[in-house]
């Protein structure tokens, strides 16, 4: 999870399910008082891959709800 409003990039681990190959969903777990995140808890969003040092991880970068119909239906068949 991207952590907002930091002078540099700041990354936090978050528990999601799989809801296809492409759309997780968010944990309930609440942000810590001091984080803004760039997604809310139990939100849908977009993962891509992408590298972090030595490992590949899942990062989310949209909303599932921000795509437009078609794509949105296309990433749920996608599992």
């Amino acid at each position: 999870m991207r952590i907002v409003d930091e002078v540099v990039d700041v990354w936090r681990p978050v528990k999601a399910r799989a809801v296809s190959d492409h759309v997780f969903h968010l944990s309930d777990e609440p942000a810590p008082q001091d984080e803004q995140w760039a997604f809310g808890p139990g939100d849908e969003v977009v993962v891509e891959r992408r590298a972090n040092g030595d490992a590949e991880v899942l990062v989310a970068v949209a909303r599932a709800l921000d795509m437009d119909e078609r794509s949105n239906q296309w990433l749920r068949k996608a599992g």
